[in-house]
């Protein structure tokens, strides 16, 4: 299954530096080259100046930024800056911009490429979403009337909710699963999912911030916190749903 390492979202002031430094050791390189993916944000420059300070700055990382929104880049260039990267990391903001763009760019194929050359795929909020298979995207908050449901990019077989311990977010949670079925993992803010292969674990920057697996079983939705700690366990087991 590669290697991704999915976060919730941050809450200031705290920082994602125990993730961040999770995301590095996965490269096996002192000096990782991680490409930025500012799409869903519009290509912010203040989104990108902030990323640049921890990764560059901070943890000596060679960066480059991936612009699909201000810039028109070809297929060529697209391939060379991810193919050269150890690490991909998109960043949140509106999901159906962003899969909008890797829509436009076919980013799914060339992505795919880079999941099975085992380069590092991470991300924060919808950055995080878009490996999973479904998301909704409403303007009301609780209102699941009027919802746009997006179909990510689907390397991973699971609905990803970020930020689920904000207002909203468990609602739209078990709207998911109600329509879709299946299993769905939602991640807090200050927490990720980290993957390699066929393993999982749960990593957070504090001991309050926790993932938890959603399902339905007849007319229920169940909720089950999953256990955090740094044994890596089978991934069958998180996306099976009991019987």
């Amino acid at each position: 299954m590669g290697k991704f390492v999915l976060i919730g979202g941050v809450t200031p002031p705290l920082s994602l530096d125990i993730i961040d430094e999770e995301i590095i050791r996965l490269t096996d390189n002192k000096k990782p080259k991680v490409l930025y993916v500012p799409t869903a944000g519009g290509d912010d420059p203040d989104y990108c100046d902030f990323f640049r300070g921890i990764y560059e700055k901070r943890f000596g990382c060679d960066l480059d930024i991936l612009y699909l929104v201000r810039e028109n880049p070809t297929e060529y260039e697209i391939k060379e800056k991810i193919f050269l990267s150890d690490v991909i990391y998109v960043e949140g903001g509106e999901t159906q911009r962003l899969m909008g763009y890797f829509k436009k760019y076919k980013m799914d194929e060339i992505l795919l490429k880079a999941y099975k050359n085992g380069i590092v795929l991470a991300g924060k909020s919808a950055g995080a979403l878009c490996w999973g298979s479904y998301y909704f995207e409403d303007e009301e908050i609780n209102d699941f009337k009027n919802y746009i449901d997006i179909e990510c990019l689907k390397f991973l077989n699971f609905i990803i909710c970020p930020h689920y311990n904000m207002e909203g977010y468990s609602e739209k949670m078990d709207a998911m699963i109600n329509m879709h079925g299946g299993v769905g993992i939602g991640i807090e803010n200050n927490c990720a999912l980290e993957i390699i292969n066929d393993k999982y674990r749960i990593i957070a920057t504090n001991c309050d911030s926790n993932a938890y697996k959603v399902y339905q079983s007849g007319t229920k939705i169940c909720l089950e916190i999953i256990i955090k700690d740094s044994n890596f366990r089978n991934m069958k087991e998180l996306i099976q749903i009991p019987s």
